[in-house]
């Protein structure tokens, strides 16, 4: 497949290595890092042109520049990985009445938006996601588009994660702040890579 990653941080990066390694072709649109410039990362718009699925893996204060670099996005398949973390981390800027997910597509115009919130960069990066008892954690899937969501799972196959169907694109409402709470249990104290997984049993 390819994907187009806006956004060369930690996590675009290291999601970025994780598909190279599985054979997608990958573009950046971010030279910040050694990922990104081996893969010959380039401009967020030829980063979007060049992408079957675009990933924006950017802080939730720089969604509204990434997206206007990227350009017109209209019909795109685009995978927010965006939390509307604050930037001290202490809490999210928006929450329960809309997401970061609602406002990359509100930002987005006419783009396929999916939301799906990976596991930790260094988790990704340490090729090992099997947490107690051996199990995966699960990253829960938002979006209004089915077969938008349908192109992003084989991606999150990639990552060694369990891969859960949370509904529309609304439910980030409530799976940002799940998230939120896992940043402050990973980073009270001594740093912990921690998941979150949902457990399921036959009625």
């Amino acid at each position: 497949m390819r994907i187009g990653i806006i956004g060369a941080g930690r996590l675009g990066s290291a999601l970025g290595a994780r598909f190279l390694a599985h054979g997608h072709e990958v573009v950046f649109g971010d030279r910040r890092t050694a990922t990104a410039r081996r893969a010959g990362a380039t401009a967020n718009a030829e980063a979007a042109a060049f992408g079957d699925v675009l990933v924006l893996a950017v802080p939730f204060t720089s969604i509204g520049t990434a997206l206007a670099e990227a350009g017109d996005l209209r019909g795109k398949v685009l995978w927010s990985c965006v939390n509307a973390v604050t930037p001290d981390l202490d809490g999210l800027a928006v929450g329960f009445d809309t997401s970061a997910a609602e406002e990359v597509a509100r930002r987005a115009d006419g783009a396929r938006v999916v939301a799906a919130i990976p596991p930790f960069a260094e988790a990704l990066l340490s090729g090992n996601r099997g947490y107690d008892a051996g199990l995966e954690p699960t990253v829960f899937l938002c979006g209004d588009d089915l077969a938008a969501k349908r192109r992003v799972e084989p991606l999150l196959a990639t990552l060694d994660v369990q891969s859960v169907d949370a509904g529309p694109l609304a439910a980030a409402r409530l799976v940002e702040p799940a998230m939120m709470l896992l940043v402050k249990l990973a980073y009270a104290g001594t740093p912990r890579d921690l998941g979150l997984r949902l457990l399921e049993r036959a009625v």
